[in-house]
């Protein structure tokens, strides 16, 4: 385990830190913290001391760097940035039951940066070896901050020791973090079959720490992604074939016991509204860009239709960004709502954040959250300035968070400016506004999740 000496650098800035809201009565809190891509080799000599030695020997060494800055935008996750992270963590999660975490732990084009800092090529064993550590004391680091509570980690689509979208089925970067995740979980809670899944992709049930008869499905629909590659393996269309078959039996045991489901996933559902507004393509409808590929897009969508009053929330993570996406059916009932959590990286523009949520402890419904971010990245580890962005239903004047409510809100983003305004302001965590250019592809995306659908909002009569 790391030890509490690992948060020292940002401390002192916790002083004013407290949670935003409390659970009352039958309420709950628990916390949700994604895409950490934590980049061990700033500065680039790191490496080869951390490769030689075990992930529970690395604090020590992390914390010989002195006075380092936290990670600037554009870049990923450095030691000083994941330091004030899990210090502020820690503080706003005092208290929580659990955590989720929708993957990403490693850096950006993490075999590719091994290679080049230890000199050797990126099939080497000193690169894989170099994944799996960096993975665990990400983890390890991550229950430390909570103090023991569970924690449901999901895999995103860099943590693999093949590459970026290339985990192995089967292979060894999910046989060296099998028993970190079993011991994050909780291995009383963990589904039975949990080796046997965790093997064969990187994914789990576990029953809800505190909710009757509530069960966590945790996911690695990276193997449905269109980007996937099965590159170091020969059995990668079989193991997304048979994830899928296993959600569903999941779901099918799950109303047959009258109990709920929360999902847990790294890639959102629907489609990509970044990469169709920056696609290359001749037309509209063939610009349109969906996070899974087909038949697995359908088939998820069909289920959490056909189970939708067995699917209770969903967390995903993978864009960076502050977001929602909802599922609505034929009659246009709003029937299931995925939450996208910001990341810690801020690679990709926006500011460092986790959430806070309160739920219901009786009905295991989530009812409220809380964002806290980074205001000042870049800046030296000691400054660290955390703080709460915003409370859901402070900032958009609503009694509870869930599914109908976030629909209204859609519906109203169309013609309300406010409403509008205040999701384009809240996107990005606390660093600018969701330019007004594109903002229609991010709109479209929240509520129509089928390329079909999205194309008809997005593209209307453009060809």
């Amino acid at each position: 385990m790391i030890r509490t000496a690992f948060f020292a650098l940002a401390a002192f800035a916790m002083a004013a830190f407290a949670p935003s809201a409390r659970a009352q009565g039958d309420g709950g809190r628990f916390a949700v913290i994604s895409d950490i891509h934590f980049n061990p080799f700033d500065p680039p000599d790191l490496a080869a001391t951390l490769v030689r030695t075990d992930p529970d020997a690395w604090p020590a060494t992390l914390a010989a760097l002195k006075d380092q800055a936290t990670s600037r935008i554009g870049h990923d996750t450095n030691h000083a940035l994941l330091a004030s992270t899990l210090a502020a963590f820690a503080r706003a999660t005092a208290g929580v039951d659990f955590a989720i975490v929708p993957g990403d732990f490693l850096t950006h084009h993490f075999n590719a940066k091994t290679g080049t800092a230890l000199g050797v090529d990126m099939r080497s064993p000193d690169v894989l070896d170099m994944t799996a550590k960096t993975t665990l004391f990400v983890a390890d680091s991550l229950a430390t901050a909570l103090g023991g509570k569970p924690a449901f980690i999901a895999l995103g689509n860099e943590d693999s020791t093949c590459g970026d979208y290339r985990i192995e089925p089967g292979g060894a970067y999910l046989a060296a973090t099998r028993e970190s995740v079993r011991r994050l979980v909780g291995a009383e809670r963990l589904e039975p079959d949990f080796a046997e899944t965790w093997a064969a992709g990187g994914y789990y049930a576990a029953r809800h720490p505190t909710v009757h008869n509530g069960l966590i499905i945790v996911l690695n629909d990276v193997m449905w992604s269109p980007k996937y590659q099965d590159a170091c393996g020969a059995h990668g269309l079989a193991a997304a074939d048979a994830m899928m078959r296993w959600l569903r039996d999941r779901l099918v045991r799950q109303r047959a016991a009258g109990g709920k489901v929360w999902m847990v996933h790294h890639i959102p559902w629907g489609v990509d509204a970044f990469s169709t507004i920056d696609a290359k393509a001749a037309s509209c409808p063939a610009k349109v860009v969906p996070f899974l590929k087909e038949p697995f897009a359908s088939e998820l969508q069909a289920l959490l239709v056909e189970y939708s009053d067995v699917v209770q929330a969903s967390f995903s993570g993978h864009t960076h960004f502050d977001d929602y996406r909802l599922l609505i059916d034929r009659s246009g009932a709003v029937i299931g709502l995925d939450k996208l959590s910001p990341a810690i990286s801020p690679v990709f523009g926006q500011n460092p954040g986790f959430q806070v949520f309160i739920y219901d402890k009786r009905t295991g419904a989530p009812t409220d959250f809380s964002t806290w971010y980074l205001s000042n990245p870049g800046d030296a580890a000691p400054a660290a300035d955390w703080r709460l962005e915003y409370t859901f239903t402070e900032a958009y004047r609503q009694p509870r968070y869930g599914s109908d409510v976030v629909g209204t809100l859609w519906q109203a983003m169309a013609k309300d400016g406010a409403v509008r305004d205040t999701y384009r302001r809240l996107y990005k965590v606390g660093r600018g506004e969701l330019a007004a250019d594109g903002l229609a592809a991010y709109l479209c995306a929240i509520g129509h999740l089928d390329v079909t659908s999205f194309t008809k909002c997005y593209c209307g009569d453009r060809r």
